[in-house]
């Protein structure tokens, strides 16, 4: 799986791709196989200014079943970055499990 985290006009620290990356195999890991492609992006939309501006953008292709996008904001970036993957998550599940039968 390809991965590729980008900012704008946020700080893209160390720690912060730490969580990220952590956040993504915690959430997708099981995945992996199946995922070809990864991007986060991380923004923050009005600047120095206060409020839900943070935003986690995230598309995910997985080859035949597809591309998921998910755009989480928030007040704080870790909490738009864990909400977006928990969606992800469960975006990618459904993406993925469609057109299967339920025995």
């Amino acid at each position: 799986m390809r991965l590729q985290v980008t900012g704008r006009r946020i700080d893209l620290s160390d720690d912060l791709k730490d969580f990220v990356r952590r956040r993504i195999h915690f959430a997708l890991g099981r995945f992996s196989g199946r995922i070809k492609a990864l991007s986060v992006r991380l923004a923050d939309v009005n600047g120095p200014r206060n409020g839900a501006d943070k935003t986690c953008d995230i598309r995910i292709s997985a080859g035949a079943g597809g591309v998921v996008i998910v755009r989480e904001r928030q007040e704080n970036i870790y909490s738009a970055v864990a909400h977006a993957l928990d969606r992800a998550e469960r975006a990618v599940q459904r993406k993925l499990n469609l057109g299967r039968a339920i025995v």
